[in-house]
C-alpha cells in the first residue's frame, strides 16, 4: 500500500487505531444580522428560551451516556455548559437585545456571544482566555437549534476515525459512545477539551494537525499513532516501524 499522506500533530493518548475517516463539518453557524417587527417580540423571545431549553436537554442526554467510572472531570464539562446555559450574561442579554433593538434571537445570541469573547481576549491569564472556547460550543449549540441544523450524527460511526477542526466536549462524548476509534483535529494542544477527555475516555487522539481536514476525506483509510502524534493515510501497520 503507498503512503499518500503524513499528518504529525500532538499525540495526547496512547494507543494505534485504524480505520476509515470520517470527516465531521463542526463550527460556529453563520449569523446574519436580522430584525423583526415589534408585534413578534414575544414570540421571538419564547422561541430563543425554548432553543436554550432544548440545548438544555441535549447536554443532560449527553451526560447521561457518560460511562460509569470514568473520571469525574468528564461530567464537569458538561456541568460547566448546562451552567452557561442559566447564565445572566449569556442567556439575559440577548433576551434584552430582543425585546429593545428588536433583533433576532439568532442575531442577538451572536452579537453577545462577540461581546463575550471579546472581554475573554482581553484577559491575561492564559487559562480564563481558553473559556471563551466554551462560551462558542455553548452559543454553537443554541444557533443550531435555532436553526434548525442537525447535532445529532445518524450515520454508522463504529470503528471511525473522526477528523475535525475542533470537537466540544459533548460531540466527544458523543462519537465514543457510537464506537468510533479515534479522533484528529486542526486545533488543540495538550490541555484541550478534547485531548483531556480523549485521555479520559481512552481513545487514541492526535490534535493540533495542521490543515488536517483540507487534506483528508471521508472514507480515507487512516493510521493513528495516539502517542506519537503521528496521521498516516493508505499506509499498513508496518510502516509505524520505519
Amino acid at each position: 500500500m503507498t503512503l499518500t499522506y503524513t499528518g504529525q500533530g500532538i499525540g495526547v493518548t496512547r494507543g494505534v487505531a485504524i480505520g476509515r475517516a470520517y470527516l465531521l463539518q463542526r463550527g460556529m453557524p453563520e449569523v446574519v444580522p436580522g430584525s423583526i417587527p415589534a408585534n413578534q417580540v414575544a414570540a421571538e423571545i419564547e422561541r430563543f428560551r425554548a432553543a436554550v431549553t432544548n440545548a438544555q436537554g441535549q447536554l443532560r442526554a449527553v451526560r447521561d451516556k457518560i460511562p460509569r467510572g470514568t473520571s469525574s472531570e468528564i461530567a464537569a464539562f458538561i456541568d460547566t455548559h448546562m451552567l452557561m446555559l442559566d447564565d445572566v450574561a449569556l442567556i439575559e442579554a440577548p433576551i434584552d437585545n430582543i425585546e429593545k433593538r428588536r433583533y433576532t434571537a439568532e442575531w442577538a445570541l451572536q452579537v453577545q456571544r462577540n461581546e463575550l469573547v471579546r472581554v475573554f481576549e482581553e484577559m491575561q491569564d492564559p487559562y480564563l482566555r481558553t473559556r471563551k472556547d466554551d462560551v462558542d460550543h455553548v452559543v454553537g449549540l443554541v444557533l443550531k437549534i435555532l436553526l434548525g441544523h442537525s447535532d445529532l450524527q445518524h450515520e454508522d460511526l463504529q470503528g471511525r476515525i473522526i477528523l475535525a477542526q475542533d470537537l466540544t466536549p459533548a460531540d466527544t462524548i458523543l462519537l465514543r459512545h457510537q464506537g468510533v476509534a479515534a479522533f484528529v483535529t486542526e486545533f488543540g494542544g495538550p490541555m484541550s477539551h478534547t485531548a483531556i477527555l480523549a485521555r479520559s475516555l481512552g481513545i487514541p487522539a492526535v490534535v493540533g494537525v495542521h490543515r488536517a481536514t483540507h487534506s483528508l476525506s471521508s472514507g480515507d483509510q487512516l493510521i493513528v499513532d495516539g502517542e506519537r502524534g503521528l496521521v498516516l493515510a493508505d499506509a499498513d501497520e508496518a510502516t509505524l516501524q520505519h
